[in-house]
């Protein structure tokens, strides 16, 4: 059997987050670009991503940050902030679902195949449920949601694939579904195959491609076919 362990944000749906950091870091005197965003908070929990910001950007030095307590109290405060901001644009309807991968989950589902929501960010759960499917949610389709229950994406995918694993016996193979290079690499290291999806950044996956129209069952038993089977 076949799972599928999903990301979230720029895969299934994407949302504003990037906007939403960029807006906040904007709030407390500092600019962050596209690219900085792809390196050092895009697929990381939020504090994770606060910190480097607040760290790399210079704003711990411009607040006085000058002990733990104090960078403890500023990071919460602009996690907070940019959460804040981020659900905002959420309410507002700030987000366009990708409708192609969307289908390509039912098709999977039709086949057999089981899947889990693995997204770091806890707010994965909250807009999936936002989103209609015919007569369910997006978070509907999923066997397994782990979202934002560990503390690193590597750590959300190995639990991904415990929680699979413990409800479906079966499970053999799984593929890694993601759009960002830190993803790709987290799922091989877990050992599973990967599916990137190339919407900005070249990704070294097993599977590549820029359209999930371009993918179907066939490919994920092919690349089976020329892989290892591997025991998690």
């Amino acid at each position: 059997m076949i799972a599928l362990i999903w990301d979230f944000d720029g895969v299934l749906v994407f949302t504003p987050h990037e906007e939403a950091w960029r807006r906040a870091a904007r709030a407390y005197g500092t600019d962050i670009d596209h690219d900085f965003y792809v390196n050092h908070v895009s697929g990381k929990p939020r504090y994770e991503g606060a910190h480097n910001i607040l760290e790399l950007t210079g704003i711990y030095e411009k607040y006085g940050a000058d002990t733990e307590e104090k960078r403890k109290k500023l990071l919460h405060e602009f996690a907070e902030f940019k959460n804040k901001i981020v659900n905002d644009m959420f309410d507002r309807g700030e987000y366009e679902v990708n409708w192609n991968a969307i289908q390509f989950l039912i098709e999977a589902k039709k086949a057999g195949i089981k899947n889990a929501l693995a997204s770091a960010s806890k707010n994965a759960t909250k807009l999936a449920k936002k989103v209609k499917v015919g007569e369910m949610t997006l978070a509907d389709l999923f066997d397994v949601n782990v979202s934002g229950k560990a503390p690193s994406k590597k750590d959300v995918f190995k639990l991904a694939m415990e929680e699979l694993k413990r409800n479906f016996p079966d499970v053999r193979f799984f593929f890694v579904v993601e759009d960002a290079p830190a993803g790709v690499r987290a799922g091989k290291e877990l050992g599973a195959f990967t599916l990137g999806y190339e919407r900005e950044a070249e990704l070294d996956a097993d599977v590549t491609f820029e359209d999930f129209a371009e993918l179907n069952i066939d490919t994920l038993h092919k690349v089976i076919e020329r892989g290892e089977e591997y025991e998690v």
